[in-house]
């Protein structure tokens, strides 16, 4: 008992290091991609870093109910406006997904099931269930989706500040005083009954969207509105952040450097696809590129929504898109399960 407090105290004091360097250094996320990087580096140095599942788990409820705060009753009126763009969206992720599986296949010459897996925009728990289920590396297809979420994050807002100068303004987010004393006890009511909901009603990652739904819901309807101190957002976001890092407990630098590569040509592929969407988009509609570029990244809801917020660039339009491009993502498995998934066994079967 005593080691396993020693080992987690360790943890967040390297999360906590990583993300205060990323924060200086004004990167994106800090209080996530800085914990995610500095455990994954220590944990590929051989350091035994761990942070278990059940203790990220209300955490990752802090989130959802944050996440679910920027949902406004003024959504009502914007849904009528982004309904093209959820269109095009369910359009994107089956063309996107089929350009990075034969990339993935063809010249990175990964097996098919690993490369379907692999090449999804997006749903890293579904994704990484499915390739057990098909006898496929499911630690390999995990690893390269927390690759893959760390530099869609990484890269999106330079690429936004390179094309669209002064979309945002890069500001450190340190700890404060602010916010109103006793929001946090929402936390506890909000978080076991997201959880609770989300689980009856059979929600992928219910974790983190039984919380956002609900707090989106008394948010949309004006019954509440979060004004918590952002400590509570930050502590969270280190626990999730050094979680991801942990994965890289075993793994070799090599190993480490070719998932890297992969999630790479993944990240390329799907953000490539998107310019004829990018096209079709500008054509019907007149939202603003750096958002639609936001909500159609091949980033996590989690670390979209939150980078989003944090550069305050329509967080309920982002957070809605991904929420969607998640349920087709868990569409095409659906239709993967029954199709292709017999195929996938066959063929781990016989190498």
């Amino acid at each position: 008992m005593k080691q396993n407090i020693i080992i987690f105290s360790k943890t967040i004091f390297i999360g906590l290091l990583g993300g205060i360097i990323f924060n200086v250094l004004l990167l994106p996320l800090p209080w996530m991609l800085g914990p995610a990087f500095s455990v994954a580096i220590f944990a590929l140095l051989g350091l035994n870093v761990t942070i278990k599942k059940n203790v990220r788990v209300p955490f990752i409820g802090i989130t959802g109910v944050w996440l679910g705060s920027y949902f406004q009753p003024s959504i009502f009126n914007d849904f009528k406006i982004w309904m093209i763009s959820l269109f095009i969206l369910i359009l994107y992720v089956p063309f996107a997904h089929f350009v990075s599986y034969y990339i993935l296949s063809k010249i990175r010459k990964i097996n098919k099931p690993e490369a379907f897996f692999i090449g999804s925009p997006g749903g890293l728990l579904e994704m990484s269930l499915g390739a057990e289920e098909c006898k496929a590396d499911a630690k390999k297809v995990s690893l390269i989706h927390i690759c893959r979420i760390f530099l869609t994050v990484m890269l999106i807002p330079n690429l936004l500040l390179l094309f669209f100068p002064g979309t945002f303004v890069r500001e450190p987010i340190w700890p404060n005083l602010e916010g109103e004393f006793l929001h946090p006890i929402a936390f506890t009511i909000l978080i076991p009954l997201g959880y609770y909901i989300g689980k009856k009603l059979n929600f992928p990652g219910y974790q983190l969207f039984g919380p956002l739904i609900l707090s989106a819901i008394l948010h949309v309807f004006g019954f509440f509105q979060l004004n918590a101190n952002i400590i509570f957002l930050i502590f969270s976001q280190v626990i999730i952040g050094s979680f991801f890092g942990c994965n890289m407990n075993g793994v070799s630098w090599k190993e480490a450097g070719n998932y890297l590569i992969d999630a790479l040509i993944v990240v390329l592929s799907l953000t490539l696809s998107l310019v004829p969407f990018l096209f079709l988009m500008w054509l019907f509609t007149s939202i603003k590129v750096e958002s639609i570029i936001l909500a159609f990244a091949p980033g996590g809801v989690n670390e979209m929504g939150l980078l989003a917020v944090f550069l305050n660039i329509e967080p309920a339009y982002v957070i809605t898109h991904h929420l969607f491009r998640l349920c087709t993502v868990l569409i095409l498995l659906f239709f993967a399960k029954k199709y292709l998934y017999p195929k996938f066994k066959k063929m781990k079967n016989l190498s």
